[in-house]
């Protein structure tokens, strides 16, 4: 089983339950509208984070790429994109930054390229989790995403969605 997939639990459907284990991520942040972001500025912050991961010869089995999201305010919001930091003390390059995730318990589903809009995606999810009793926490961030290493940024959207479930 790879890294990715990871152990999930029985569900109705397309969907999942899993954890996360407290992770120590080096990466970076970026803020904006969800207009910039689908103007592609977070894409080029997932390629930086993917060509940052690839210099320091990291295995593309060796873990994901993370990226996690906070509302900021209407229309805006605030995301980290990283990798799990390691064995290093401190992360990598000065503009860089180091982010600690609790563990936590996630709806997911793997995402591909033929599955559609990303965004219609999460929205079934949101259903599906009111649909067998679980509540989405209103701390820390609103969504989780992991993509392969090795995953292309100019291709059709290729993920593990995730929403924080209580």
């Amino acid at each position: 089983m790879c890294l990715l997939c990871g152990p999930q639990a029985p569900a109705f459907g397309e969907f999942g339950i899993t954890e996360r284990p407290a992770q120590d991520l080096e990466g970076l942040f970026w803020e904006g509208t969800h207009e910039e972001a689908a103007a592609g500025a977070v894409r080029s912050v997932l390629k930086t984070v993917q060509a940052r991961s690839g210099d320091l010869g990291r295995s593309l089995w060796g873990g994901s790429i993370v990226g996690v999201s906070w509302n900021t305010g209407p229309g805006r919001f605030r995301t980290f994109v990283g990798f799990e930091r390691g064995e290093r003390e401190a992360a990598s390059e000065e503009a860089w930054t180091e982010l600690a995730l609790p563990a936590r318990k996630y709806a997911t589903v793997w995402h591909s390229d033929t599955d559609g809009d990303v965004v219609e995606r999460y929205g079934r999810m949101i259903e599906w989790i009111g649909m067998v009793g679980h509540v989405r926490p209103r701390d820390g961030p609103h969504h989780r995403e992991e993509y392969a290493a090795d995953v292309d940024f100019d291709g059709l959207p290729m993920l593990r969605l995730m929403l924080p479930i209580a």
